[in-house]
């Protein structure tokens, strides 16, 4: 059995448990603010009135946190919780300072600093610690190619110790701390530490399968809205006009633009409803791990896109769109930690109506032109000229 002391503020978070939790300690007199027992709540219901592809998502993302014991998910939750915020401390100590950065690739487009490596390696120091068989996929882990070729265990935490570096290095305090946990495939908790007004320590959104979603202690519901709403916000890539194009069903309404620079931020903030929906062209498992189950857990949609090129030149490309459950499809004991690091599909998260229209009416952008030059490429390369 899996033990874990619950603090009274994660406990009042969720009034079932917390009435469990009294009702175990009157029974064996626990110290207050601990509760050392097995924690148990029921998946959370989705009504009948709920539309039918809207209960079915919800249900296969509750359907695989269940396949771990729920006293084994709040501990994660919770630890997730806890190290999100230690590594948010981390990075407050350097944010306004002058730090170098080093950059990870030759067109210096990917910056690393000593405090992402900082706050990865106490991330990960903190997840081996308490749950030593679990695997651990870091935005900064060192490329090894046997490692890349290693089988992922069930169990795998996905972690982004800075999101946002560029912005973090230059003083915008628009950043996040994100850590996320799949099992087989399937996103089932998560953490996210962002800076915060007012709020000198931050503040950390969480999450677990079945459990719902809270920042500091108040539950999230992103709003329902079937269309996007005129004056609220939108999360888009900045490469969306090179990369989509909204149908023209679409292209007058479709809410106020806003690129942050920072993916997991934007998950957070949809999580949240701050944004309506976000778009991503091709996000990392790191961005999007913990922020996919934050914003089921809230109340909203999380779709993966597929993009599948036209029979001929003259043919566009088609985009299709299918449930974030599972995040990765998986095969167990042959998934590797190299495919995992390779997962890249555009992601598309909000609010569940929204983000429903917005698959009906977003499509590849791509010129004929460009079409017409990238099958001669390929011709050429095929004849060897």
């Amino acid at each position: 059995m899996i033990v874990t002391p619950i603090s009274e503020e994660f406990a009042q978070q969720r009034p079932g448990v917390h009435r469990h939790i009294s009702r175990m300690r009157s029974a064996h007199a626990c110290a207050p603010g601990v509760y050392s027992g097995v924690l148990r709540s029921s998946a959370r219901y989705v009504g009948v009135g709920t539309p039918k592809w809207e209960r079915e998502e919800r249900t296969q993302v509750v359907d695989a946190g269940a396949t771990l014991k729920t006293s084994l998910l709040t501990e994660i939750e919770v630890l997730a919780a806890e190290i999100a915020r230690g590594g948010g401390a981390i990075l407050a100590k350097y944010f306004g300072a002058k730090i170098d950065a080093e950059y990870k690739d030759k067109a210096r487009t990917d910056p690393v600093t000593i405090a992402d490596r900082e706050c990865q390696q106490y991330l990960a120091e903190a997840i081996s610690k308490r749950f030593p068989l679990h695997g651990i996929v870091g935005e900064e882990d060192e490329e090894d190619k046997s490692n890349a070729e290693a089988v992922a265990p069930d169990t795998v935490w996905i972690l982004d110790p800075l999101d946002g570096t560029k912005n973090f290095v230059n003083g915008l305090p628009v950043f996040a701390c994100s850590v996320g946990v799949i099992h087989r495939g399937m996103p089932v908790a998560g953490a996210i530490y962002l800076p915060w007004p007012a709020k000198p320590e931050g503040s950390v959104l969480h999450a677990r399968s079945g459990g719902g979603a809270f920042q500091d202690g108040q539950k999230l519901e992103i709003p329902p809205a079937d269309t996007p709403i005129g004056g609220r916000l939108v999360g888009l890539p900045g490469s969306f006009g090179a990369s989509f194009r909204f149908k023209s069903t679409m292209q007058k309404g479709p809410g106020e633009l806003r690129v942050s620079g920072s993916i997991a931020s934007e998950m957070a903030m949809a999580a949240r409803g701050t944004l309506q929906y976000a778009i991503f062209g091709s996000p990392r498992l790191w961005d999007v791990a913990a922020g996919v189950t934050l914003v089921i857990e809230a109340g909203g949609a999380v779709m993966l896109g597929n993009r599948s090129a036209g029979a001929t030149p003259l043919q566009r490309p088609s985009l299709s769109w299918t449930p974030a459950s599972p995040l990765v499809n998986w095969t167990p004991g042959k998934t590797t930690i190299g495919e995992l690091r390779r997962w890249s599909p555009p992601l598309l998260a909000g609010s569940p109506g929204i983000v429903h229209h917005v698959t009906d009416n977003l499509m590849l952008a791509s010129s004929l032109r460009r079409r017409v030059s990238r099958t001669l490429r390929q011709k050429r390369s095929g004849s060897g000229q």
